[in-house]
């Protein structure tokens, strides 16, 4: 799996771990079980490198790194040619060394926020967005980096609209394209959770084609489901079509919405504009056929 050349160079990186690392491997099939070699001479590195081997997932195959009991890094493709040093990196950083200094907002989200990351053999950019989601999800608990090949994985890559690489997916609602710094990663994470700024980022969704993730969020957070509403007045024909959409599905798994979104509604229907007003009639009576 690895030479003797890459080898050397990862006892040499690996050899300051200052704590225990856990590798744990998702297997299944032929990938999983080369993910399962390449961990294995990765423990024979260093003995502070622990290894677990679980069976088949929904999530399998997969290499994770787990830090303090969680596995804040995933990578559903081999860390292998370019990809091997920043994979290095990111062990030493779990064992205890040193995490880049970045400031986020002090944020406390319900849930985790996911960085997803598409990569492929060639890129010679990957490298450097990759090493910076790792880091942030070692540096914060509720930060998990997940690595996926673009070529291999051909659903999430039409379902992102990915057509470059490095291109990263926060959240699975915002999107950074090229060599993303760590400033606007972390300027990204910060934009998905403030409230304040759900409208920016909302557009950005419809504007991919992304109205029934759209209108899934919406259901979970009222901020968005208000956003949604004033994106109808949107001059792009596409963002105002998807919004109408995203809030169609929102009614029909929550109608009682239509009720806490009266003032939003109210708004549109004494627009200037007449058609923003009969596009908010239209979705309002489509609305009430779910109620």
């Amino acid at each position: 799996m690895l030479s003797d050349a890459e080898l050397n160079r990862a006892r040499r990186m690996l050899r300051s771990l200052k704590g225990e690392v856990t590798l744990v491997v998702m297997r299944n099939g032929d990938a999983g079980k080369r993910m399962e070699e390449l961990a294995r001479q990765l423990t024979r590195t260093s003995g502070r490198i622990k290894l677990r081997v679980e069976g088949g997932s929904a999530n399998a195959p997969a290499l994770a790194v787990e830090k303090a009991g969680r596995r804040a890094v995933v990578y559903r493709t081999l860390p292998v040619g370019r990809e091997l040093t920043p994979f290095l990196e990111t062990l030493k950083a779990a064992g205890g060394n040193s995490l880049p200094e970045v400031v986020l907002k002090p944020l406390k989200p319900e849930q985790e926020v996911e960085l997803l990351v598409f990569v492929t053999s060639s890129c010679p950019r990957c490298a450097r967005v990759v090493k910076r989601c790792n880091m942030l999800a070692l540096r914060e608990s509720w930060i998990r980096s997940v690595v996926v090949d673009a070529l291999v994985e051909e659903k999430l890559r039409e379902e992102y609209e990915v057509t470059a690489t490095p291109t990263l997916v926060v959240d699975g609602k915002l999107k950074l394209e090229g060599d993303a710094s760590l400033r606007e990663i972390a300027g990204a994470i910060e934009a998905v959770l403030d409230r304040r700024r759900r409208a920016e980022v909302v557009r950005q969704m419809l504007a991919r084609g992304l109205a029934e993730k759209a209108g899934e969020w919406a259901a979970r957070d009222a901020a968005v489901a208000e956003a949604l509403v004033g994106l109808i007045a949107d001059s792009s024909m596409r963002v105002k079509m998807g919004a109408m959409l995203a809030l169609e599905e929102l009614f029909r798994a929550r109608p009682e919405m239509l009720r806490k979104l009266h003032g939003a509604f109210e708004r549109l229907l004494a627009h200037e504009k007449e058609n923003v007003r009969g596009d908010a009639a239209w979705v309002i009576e489509r609305a009430k056929k779910f109620m």
